[in-house]
């Protein structure tokens, strides 16, 4: 009986604990494994603190090798003939291929270096597929419209019109891209080459509402549009 006694007096101190003293109570029990939990914690923020500031150190270093890459290639230009900025673009295409297979913006970097360069060799395809690769690696960015844009370009150059267009149409939809009426007016002008004047109508006069001002590009698809309804070829 006595023990019965014991028990349930026991039971009652514990019910009648407060909940600040049964939390002390708590962590006085488990005091060495919540120890061993926040040292675990605080070693996983440490870590994560020396590999983002080695990785950002990393990818400065690297994105200001490419810089340099682009002033060997650029710096005092204007002077040479075409045989010394040859020598200089295979150089520089040569001193990238370390940074060409990388991720991220180091890679998307590198690739838009590269791409530039064949463009400049007329070498379409090249420049193209570096554009692509650019955007690819730079999403979320300003990256991805300005590649995309400059492989629609190549496209055009290689007589890839329907490629081109794609692309054009895909970049005058990104509200943010500072060039969003040029691309725009270019999918005008893509259209009106492969005879869809109504395509490119539309495209001409979408422009205007993009409330730009001073805009040398909605002054053109104006031009463009009243050629075309002068033409007969739209209403």
């Amino acid at each position: 009986m006595a023990e019965n006694v014991v028990k349930m007096g026991g039971s009652s101190e514990k019910k009648n604990l407060s909940g600040e003293q049964r939390l002390g109570e708590f962590l006085g029990k488990n005091r060495k494994a919540l120890v061993c939990f926040l040292l675990v914690v605080v070693a996983a923020i440490v870590a994560y603190a020396v590999f983002f500031n080695v990785s950002t150190s990393i990818v400065k270093k690297n994105l200001d090798k490419i810089e340099r890459i682009e002033y060997s290639l650029t710096k005092d230009a204007a002077a040479l003939d075409e045989s010394a900025l040859a020598s200089r673009r295979d150089t520089a295409l040569s001193n990238l291929d370390p940074y060409l297979g990388k991720g991220g913006i180091v890679g998307a970097r590198a690739d838009m270096l590269a791409a530039d360069i064949y463009g400049q060799k007329k070498e379409w395809e090249k420049s193209k597929e570096f554009w692509l690769k650019a955007a690819s690696k730079g999403r979320g960015s300003y990256i991805v419209s300005l590649s995309d844009f400059n492989a629609a370009a190549a496209c055009e150059e290689l007589g890839q019109a329907d490629e081109a267009l794609a692309l054009y149409e895909k970049v005058s939809a990104d509200k943010d891209f500072v060039n969003r009426s040029r691309a725009a007016f270019n999918v005008g002008r893509v259209k009106e080459s492969k005879g869809d004047y109504e395509g490119a109508a539309s495209a001409y006069e979408g422009i205007a509402s993009y409330g730009y001002s001073n805009d040398e590009w909605n002054d053109m698809a104006k031009t463009r549009l009243l050629d075309l309804k002068n033409k007969g070829l739209v209403k």
